[in-house]
């Protein structure tokens, strides 16, 4: 079995600077929490604060797996199932035995979008072109190895409708 293989995966630029955007905005939002909302608030935005990065980093090696498709993907869903009843059972946990309330930690996990939305944009941009056998955009826009992803833009107008041939029988009325 070579190196490669037996290394855990790392997470690339994009997700690197999305999970420290995601740390530094549950921090700000603690901090925040603990000065004008009180100790008990403030522990539960840190809460949900810890919650969010946690959650992403997981969330982040179980779609790698599955997107590079690389050895048995079983294990990975069994990981993603017990990540979310790890979640939902933690914050019921939480909730009932009344450390923290709700709102308080809906507003610490709110550093989740804020900090992923942050470190899209200001992090590092993705490479246009990607190498070869990357599973995704291999090549420049005209190429024949080229996959078009979802978010491709379209390279004719597709609403314009174009003339019809007189002589195509499925033009008639």
């Amino acid at each position: 079995m070579s190196d490669d293989a037996q290394k855990p995966s790392k997470l690339d630029a994009q997700m690197r600077a999305a999970l420290f955007g995601v740390i530094g905005t549950g921090v700000v939002l603690s901090l925040g929490a603990f000065a004008f909302g009180g100790p008990r608030f403030g522990i539960g935005v840190a809460i949900g604060g810890a919650l969010a990065p946690m959650n992403l980093w997981v969330f982040a090696q179980v779609g790698e797996a599955f997107l590079s498709r690389r050895g048995n993907t079983a294990p990975w869903a069994v990981i993603a199932t017990i990540k979310l009843a790890l979640l939902l059972g933690g914050v019921w946990l939480i909730l009932r035995s009344g450390i923290a309330s709700g709102l308080s930690l809906i507003v610490g996990y709110g550093a989740l979008p804020i900090g992923i939305t942050v470190g899209t944009l200001f992090g590092p941009k993705p490479p246009e072109d990607l190498p070869e056998g990357d599973g995704r955009r291999t090549a420049g826009p005209g190429s024949q190895t080229s996959r078009r992803s979802f978010g491709d833009a379209p390279r004719e107008d597709v609403l314009k409708a174009r003339p019809a041939d007189e002589g195509d029988p499925s033009n008639e009325p």
